[in-house]
């Protein structure tokens, strides 16, 4: 999302070994993105490598079966800079994407703000009211939803859709951002937002479906692309920061 002072994240606390990993070279075009790039993200990313005249680290990539390309699992962001920078060499560190020790969940964002400057702007797609609990909530419950908002008075409501439909309402909640309507949040655990809601620390939170690996894996094969902070990834490692030099990656 753009307005990064306007955002707040809150990520989960792991205990994950961090450990120098070996990386080979692939060729910029052989990778690809699973979501979309975010400006002011991209744009501090740029401005880190050129201080340092390196990477700081490389990315983490899964082969796409039948297809010769990788996913990038993590470091979208590292990549396009690259890209932008002139780089067709991107270090990148192969990974088993269906390996049980790889996790993936979802973000959920969350406001500060009228529920209704987002509920008001999504003419032409079906919004109505549930009877669901935040804390219950489960998957059949969110098959076939963009999203179930949750507000302060316990009031669930249902914006029924696809991707696009959680593109569309996440555009929305930049849009207020940049505007100054609302402060924007995303969390890690459901569990922190919903104990957020519950201390009036924020007005509403939006939850979905996580999507699978094969579903990520299908969908990038086609083309798609999932709107910014569809997937939260959890590995089993985190990487040793190892600035690799911009001469080894752009000649």
């Amino acid at each position: 999302m753009s307005s990064k002072e306007k955002v707040r994240v809150k990520i989960p606390k792991y205990d994950i070994p961090a450990v120098k990993l070996g990386y080979v070279l692939l060729d910029a075009d052989d990778l690809l993105p699973h979501e979309e790039i975010i400006t002011e993200r991209l744009n501090d990313i740029v401005r880190n490598i050129r201080e340092h005249n390196a990477l700081d680290m490389p990315l983490i990539v899964a082969p796409i079966p039948g297809s010769g390309k990788y996913l990038i699992v993590d470091g979208h962001h590292r990549w396009a800079a690259l890209i932008k920078l002139g780089c067709r060499k991107i270090p990148s560190v192969i990974v088993d994407y269906f390996d049980p020790r790889i996790k993936v969940f979802t973000w959920y964002p969350a406001f500060s703000g009228e529920p209704d400057l987002l509920l008001s702007r999504l003419s032409g797609v079906s919004v109505r009211t549930c009877g669901l609990s935040i804390d219950s909530v489960n998957d059949e419950d969110l098959r076939n939803k963009a999203f179930l908002m949750f507000d302060r008075s316990s009031r669930c409501v249902s914006i029924e859709g696809d991707v696009e439909v959680q593109r569309r309402v996440l555009r929305i909640l930049d849009e207020l951002a940049v505007r100054d309507l609302i402060s924007l949040a995303w969390y890690g655990l459901l569990s922190d937002a919903s104990e957020d809601l519950r201390k009036n620390e924020i007005d509403c939170v939006l939850v979905r479906r996580a999507f699978s690996k094969s579903e990520i894996m299908e969908y990038v094969r086609g083309g798609g692309v999932y709107p910014p902070k569809t997937t939260r990834h959890l590995l089993p490692f985190t990487p040793i920061k190892e600035y690799i030099k911009l001469e080894v990656l752009c000649t």
